[in-house]
């Protein structure tokens, strides 16, 4: 368990509605604790750039994917290593060349189990629904090995939804989703000093990929 203080440093694009819960200071502490300068650091999920922005101001090489339009042009514009986030969905990673990276570092779109809005396509009706959600989520993350050494760290922040009664176990169900390609290594819990009165803590898993 560690203590980390809650704070978000970057203002939010106009269009984000969404709370956000992966601030600058979890990222700093990850990435001093798993990286050294000059190393590369990969999100598959880049979202509003927290770990690209983090990366560039400790010296790491930032890498990254956002399949939202809006969210990659935001973060892109900000960016001085912008050509190294792609705006296309990590599933077809295997299109670029990559090179091998030095930590994996995410927070991936949650969703809740009682949602039909599937964030890993968009919210295409024929892909709605948590089953397809998790489906997607695997898929993914078995992409990931092909671009990471045989010491790489995956780093995965998630947390637990709750809803009213309705309760999401969204920390066990993403590490089953990296079962087959991964081995857990590690679940750190994250107590926030002067927190959002709703936010008390987050937890982060860590991963080694599975070797033949």
């Amino acid at each position: 368990m560690i203590s980390l203080n809650w704070k978000l440093e970057r203002d939010p694009p106009p269009f984000e509605s969404n709370e956000i819960k992966f601030p600058e200071g979890l990222v700093r502490h990850i990435l001093k604790n798993h990286t050294k300068k000059g190393d590369k650091v990969f999100d598959p999920f880049a979202g509003l750039g927290t770990t690209m922005f983090v990366a560039e101001e400790m010296k790491r090489i930032p890498f990254g994917f956002e399949a939202e339009e809006k969210k990659f042009q935001w973060v892109a514009g900000q960016m001085e290593n912008w050509t190294q986030l792609i705006h296309d969905d990590t599933a077809n990673i295997a299109k670029y060349n990559l090179p091998k990276m030095d930590l994996i570092l995410t927070s991936p779109p949650y969703m809740p189990r009682h949602h039909k809005y599937n964030p890993l396509f968009g919210g295409d009706p024929a892909k709605a629904g948590y089953d397809n959600y998790l489906k997607r989520m695997s898929q993914i993350f078995a992409k990931l090995p092909a671009i990471m050494k045989k010491a790489t760290p995956l780093i995965v922040q998630v947390d637990n939804l709750q809803h009213g009664k309705i309760f999401t176990p969204l920390i066990r169900d993403i590490a089953n989703c990296l079962d087959k390609n991964f081995i857990q290594t590690g679940e750190t819990k994250v107590l926030w000093q002067n927190p959002k009165t709703d936010y008390p803590f987050t937890q982060y898993l860590t991963f080694k990929k599975k070797t033949l």
